[in-house]
C-alpha cells in the first residue's frame, strides 16, 4: 500500500556544526543559516533562533496581509514599519515556551480617513495564514526514523 501526503511544501534543515542548521527552502530561495543564542551552551547567535524566526513569520504575515488588504481596496500605502516583540516563559514542566507576541503596523497612507483603509484595519488579520494557525493551534505530529 503507497502512502499518498497532502503536504504542498517541504524544508530541509542539515546540521552543520553545534546549534547551526542550514535551512533549504529549495527553488531559488537563498539557503539560511539557524542558530541557537549565546545564552545556550554551544550557542554562537550566528543566525536566528527559532524562536525569533516563528515572530518573525507572524509579523511578516500579518505586514504582508495588511499590505494585500489596502492593495485590493486601492488604499494607497506609501510605507509600512512593523516591530514584532514576543516574551519567553517557562512553562508548569520548566520547559521555555513562547507565550506572547506582540505585533505594531505603522502604516503611512494617503488617506488615513478613507473608508477603505478602517475596513482594512478591521479584517486584515482573516487573510494572515501564519498568524490565525498559531493562534488557533497547529497539529504537529513528529516522528524519529
Amino acid at each position: 500500500m503507497s502512502e499518498t501526503s497532502n503536504f504542498e511544501y517541504e524544508i530541509k534543515l542539515v546540521k552543520k556544526d553545534n546549534y547551526k542548521f542550514e535551512v533549504d527552502f529549495g527553488d531559488a530561495i537563498p539557503k539560511l543559516l539557524m542558530d541557537e543564542s549565546t545564552d545556550v551552551p554551544g550557542g554562537e547567535g550566528k543566525g536566528p533562533t527559532a524562536s525569533f524566526l516563528l515572530a518573525t513569520a507572524v509579523g511578516n504575515c500579518l505586514s504582508a496581509s495588511f499590505t494585500f488588504c489596502l492593495s485590493k481596496k486601492k488604499v494607497a500605502l506609501v510605507s509600512l514599519k512593523t516591530k514584532v516583540r514576543f516574551k519567553r516563559e517557562r512553562n508548569e514542566q520548566g520547559f521555555w515556551r513562547i507565550s506572547k507576541i506582540d505585533v505594531d503596523l505603522f502604516p503611512e497612507v494617503e488617506n488615513e480617513n478613507d473608508k477603505n483603509f478602517e475596513r482594512c484595519v478591521e479584517i486584515f488579520k482573516n487573510y494572515c495564514i501564519v498568524s490565525m494557525s498559531v493562534e488557533q493551534g497547529i497539529d504537529i505530529e513528529v516522528t524519529v526514523k
